[in-house]
């Protein structure tokens, strides 16, 4: 299993899905081997029509080494044979349809033990289907009540197991906007969909297993004029700005920086790049009575009149983050192009030329995933926001070191229990630069790799006088043999970079390894540079696992705390 993790950490090497369906999916698999989203999905078709079968035989040969997922995208009446009398119209027992149901988790559930995600699909019927409308919500009854009843249930016994990812079917359909359901292909060849549908459901499953390796946006950059509100604030005025009121482009920018909160409220980051003179752009953000966006939800400014190529380097280095989690929204072509050429890593999607498709244009992007909002994330913004005081404070400060000592940083640190392990894995999985290993786990496989013998885990929570920081770290540590120990994982926060708190988890990690030698094995990604250049010089001379003692020292303007 650790094997597999470490492989499908890197974006580097196809993901290995494994189809189950009573359909033909076979469109999907040259779809999902297109790369997008710094991912390729290797997808192997399980034979047609025999979901059972292999659910029930997981030493079938389609279960295949080193698979990574697996889809399994169903019709309902095929799983649970009594819905089939609510689609002829026959009096049904809603008692005998959610038993049916749970014989199907029963026989899906062991699966989970094959590949490191399961993807299931959510039941739905083709989108042309039209049932009784008068009746089709009736309870226990209709047709959509019912359906909704068996995905409620589905979701409620597949909650305990967190490899078992539900996605909603009803939306890939609803998405497209276009025709779904393909009558002539399935009489031909049992492929029920169309070329879009197939197409769209393959970017979907390419951005949800981003979001689960920890390669999903971080980062949206915005322009402002024409961006945020209609208008050219230098020119028209604050009182001639489009923002709000009852004007539709005015409503619709408002409605699109609202979309924008609500994702800056589940922890990604908001920053400005715009040309435009800073104290009359400053004056619009924090005056105007329309809007929803003001100084304090932004991350980084960079409001001038230079390159906004420059601009954004100079926030992504602010932050501490990578160009590849970076999205960049600016209504001129000509500036996106820039940004496209200069910087590839970045993603530079077209806005759409209407405004008033600006808030439905956010809610396509479906670059942000996640498997989990956590309280860290929900406060992710505030934190950046107190790292700005705290830069401020260094400029003030004569030398590095009086103004480390100034920040007087104390780190606690905590062995690993039920209630840290949401946060500790969602760290592993989606911290990419401060991250020695980059190995990727459910919760599950986490908690149990944890409690193995000799295993022990550490979690470091970082606090100064400006407030906390949040728990942004993880050691991992096992003893192999009576004299040697070895640190598997080494994950830092990019929040907390830079001020010696890598130099004190090391640190710790060998108080913890006692007299035992500390070895220690980087594995080296495209990614993960700010580790590889930090651990350099910690290595015995001529070896590039064991750790040099005398190389690793305790900063001693940080206070440690051991609870």
């Amino acid at each position: 299993m650790e094997q597999r993790q470490r492989r499908s950490g890197s974006s580097m090497q196809p993901i290995r899905m494994l189809l189950l369906s009573d359909w033909n999916l076979n469109p999907m698999v040259r779809l999902l081997a297109e790369p997008s989203h710094g991912i390729a999905i290797e997808a192997i078709e399980g034979p047609y029509n025999q979901v059972h079968q292999l659910l029930m035989n997981l030493n079938h040969p389609s279960w295949r080494e080193g698979l990574d997922a697996h889809l399994v995208w169903t019709s309902p009446e095929t799983m649970v044979p009594s819905f089939k009398k609510v689609l002829d119209y026959e009096a049904v027992n809603i008692g005998q349809i959610m038993q049916e149901v749970d014989d199907f988790c029963d026989m899906l559930i062991p699966s989970g033990m094959n590949s490191r995600f399961v993807f299931v699909a959510s039941w739905s019927v083709p989108p042309h289907y039209r049932w009784i409308q008068t009746l089709t919500n009736k309870h226990n009854t209709g047709l959509t009540n019912i359906l909704m009843q068996m995905n409620l249930r589905l979701a409620e016994r597949l909650s305990g197991h967190k490899s078992f990812i539900i996605l909603d079917s009803t939306y890939w359909y609803a998405a497209i906007q276009k025709k779904s359901y393909d009558s002539k292909m399935y009489a031909l060849g049992k492929i029920p969909f169309t070329r879009d549908l197939f197409a769209f459901v393959a970017q979907e499953m390419k951005a949800v297993v981003c979001g689960l390796l920890g390669q999903s946006k971080k980062l949206i950059i915005c322009d402002l004029d024409n961006t945020l509100w209609g208008g050219i604030i230098g020119d028209d005025g604050m009182e001639n700005i489009k923002l709000g009121g009852i004007d539709p482009v005015g409503e619709s920018f408002k409605a699109f920086q609202r979309e924008l909160k609500r994702l800056a409220s589940r922890g990604i980051l908001l920053g400005i790049s715009s040309k435009n003179n800073e104290q009359t752009a400053l004056e619009m953000i924090e005056q105007h009575p329309e809007m929803i966006l003001k100084k304090a939800d932004f991350s980084a400014l960079r409001i001038n009149w230079e390159d906004k190529a420059q601009n954004i380097l100079e926030i992504v280095n602010e932050l501490h983050l990578g160009l590849q989690s970076v999205v960049f929204l600016d209504d001129n072509p000509i500036e996106r192009d820039r940004i496209r050429q200069a910087l590839p890593g970045i993603y530079v999607p077209d806005l759409p030329e209407d405004y008033t498709q600006y808030p439905v244009f956010i809610h396509t992007l479906n670059c942000f995933e996640t498997s989990s909002v956590t309280e860290e994330d929900r406060d992710r913004g505030k934190w950046f926001q107190i790292e700005q005081q705290r830069q401020e404070g260094k400029r003030l400060v004569g030398s590095l070191e009086d103004w480390l000592s100034s920040l007087e940083l104390k780190v606690r640190v905590t062995k690993l229990n039920a209630a840290l392990l949401p946060r500790v894995v969602q760290l592993l999985n989606k911290t990419n630069q401060f991250n020695m290993a980059t190995r990727r786990f459910t919760t599950e496989d986490y908690w149990t790799w944890s409690n193995q013998a000799d295993h022990s885990v550490f979690v470091f929570e970082v606090e100064d006088k400006f407030g906390t920081s949040g728990y942004t770290g993880i050691l991992s540590l096992s003893r192999m043999e009576a004299d040697q120990a070895e640190i598997h994982d080494f994950v830092m926060s990019c929040r907390v970079m830079g001020k010696g708190i890598e130099e004190a988890m090391l640190y710790y990690a060998l108080l913890a390894a006692g007299s035992s030698r500390l070895t220690a094995r980087c594995i080296e990604t495209s990614k993960n540079k700010p580790f590889i250049d930090f651990m350099k010089e910690k290595y015995v001379p001529g070896s590039t696992e064991r750790l040099d003692a005398d190389q690793i020292h305790m900063p001693n303007y940080i206070t440690f705390i051991e609870e």
